[in-house]
């Protein structure tokens, strides 16, 4: 097995999905949605991960921090989202962004991200602290582009994963590098 390259210290912002299942590749938009709005922070990753399953894993090895990117059914509008906290033994822990409470909710690559967390926890290889934003897709059959509930998302989603990444900054896990163009309301 070869050694993981020294993450330390990084932040990963990682995009699950597949951009030609519809719905499904809320994450790819989110994540080019934050990268066209310029610099972010030296000590932050965008990485697109497409559809990886258990490889999961090896792309959350090595980092501080991890934010993961994806579509989610959780019983929820379509374009509502939430944002889930992974414990160390690599369940999800949910809490909904407006009325704190969230529905039991799996990703879409629910065995594959399930799975890679909890085989990531087993290695000992997953951050310090891991968070999931999911979107609640409407439609994730063969079609290219999002639909309108689930594109209107994005923007919040990016604000909400910005301010994430600023209370890292402010928390000394990662060197501000410019503004990122966020502000604190959701």
């Amino acid at each position: 097995m070869s050694e993981a390259p020294d993450r330390s210290g990084r932040l990963l912002v990682l995009a699950l999905g597949c951009t030609l299942r519809g719905d499904d590749g809320v994450g790819p938009a989110v994540l080019q949605e934050l990268a066209a709005q310029g610099p972010l922070l030296d000590g932050v990753d965008l990485v697109d991960g497409g559809t990886p399953g258990l490889e999961t894993a090896l792309l959350l090895e090595g980092y501080q921090r991890a934010i993961i990117i994806d579509a989610a059914e959780m019983g929820r509008r379509p374009g509502e989202w939430a944002r889930l906290e992974v414990d160390p033994e690599g369940s999800l822990q949910g809490r909904g962004v407006e009325d704190g409470a969230l529905p039991q909710a799996t990703t879409l690559h629910q065995a594959g991200l399930a799975e890679a967390l909890v085989l990531g926890a087993t290695l000992r290889v997953l951050p310090e602290a891991v968070t999931i934003y999911g979107v609640q897709p409407l439609e994730c059959g063969w079609s290219a582009g999002l639909s309108g509930p689930v594109k209107a998302a994005i923007g919040e989603v990016c604000r909400a994963i910005g301010d994430e990444i600023g209370s890292a900054e402010a928390a000394g896990q990662a060197k501000l590098r410019g503004n990122h163009g966020q502000d604190s309301r959701h």
